[in-house]
């Protein structure tokens, strides 16, 4: 397990990168005319995320560390898509997930039984690009996470808790090749009700033609969320990260 100082470390590392980056290809671009036609750009795909981190089950914290093949093996369902609006320099953006698992647990003593999770993150963001490489952004990030625990020995339980944190970030990208590009973004929580989030993204962008690309990237969130007492205490102390790929498609402008 990544201990939260390292994992910090490793956000403050992406941090700088990204800002250097964002200020080689911003220095570098030529000034264009900003497209006065609204645009829209879809991307479904696919985040195959890991676990590390703690959690609670009955009052009791518990250490989750699970890789991208053992979520999958208890995975349901799964749901992701991209989407975002813009017209000259502004654009909106709207990211949805929602992934369903099932799993059996071992509890303390004879305790065990069955655990089903819905969880939804949800972003909505608004934000304004200085040029084709550069861009800032704010919204709200939504998370709803629904527990279900069936005891063999006790009754079921209901547990989870849902939150909405407020978030900045940037993002900045640039053209690496005629046929491949580079896009990142990162932000952080500045009010809401987590105690911290971080989210850190890098993608590779495969074009094919003027409105298609391939998304090739890895994706990091660190939330850290905590509400409630006793049996029913929700903790949320988690790291999710996982390399994601996804398909887009781009239309007008």
């Amino acid at each position: 397990m990544i201990n939260k100082p390292a994992r910090h470390h490793l956000l403050g590392i992406a941090t700088l990168s990204l800002i250097m980056s964002a200020s080689l290809w911003s220095g570098a671009a030529s000034a264009q005319q900003s497209s006065d036609e609204w645009k829209f750009r879809i991307t479904p795909y696919l985040w195959m995320l890991g676990l590390d981190g703690t959690t609670a089950l009955l009052g009791q914290d518990v250490e989750v560390d699970k890789s991208f093949g053992d979520v999958l093996d208890v995975l349901n369902i799964a749901l992701s898509a991209n989407m975002e609006l813009s017209k000259g320099n502004f654009f909106i953006v709207f990211d949805p997930l929602y992934a369903e698992l099932e799993a059996d647990f071992v509890g303390p003593g004879p305790v065990g039984g069955n655990v089903e999770i819905d969880m939804v993150i949800a972003d909505l963001n608004v934000g304004y690009s200085f040029d084709e490489n550069f861009g800032i952004y704010a919204g709200a990030r939504y998370y709803d996470q629904d527990i279900t625990l069936t005891p063999n020995l006790l009754p079921q339980q209901s547990l989870g808790d849902d939150w909405t944190d407020f978030i900045v970030g940037l993002r900045a990208g640039g053209k690496v090749s005629e046929n491949w590009s580079f896009m990142g973004k990162l932000d952080g929580a500045v009010a809401g009700d987590s105690n911290s989030a971080w989210y850190f993204q890098a993608v590779l962008l495969r074009h094919f033609g003027t409105n298609k690309h391939l998304d090739l990237g890895w994706r990091y969130y660190d939330v850290d969320y905590e509400s409630g007492t006793g049996l029913t205490r929700f903790k949320w102390d988690v790291a999710q990260s996982g390399p994601l790929v996804g398909f887009s498609w781009e239309f007008g402008g």
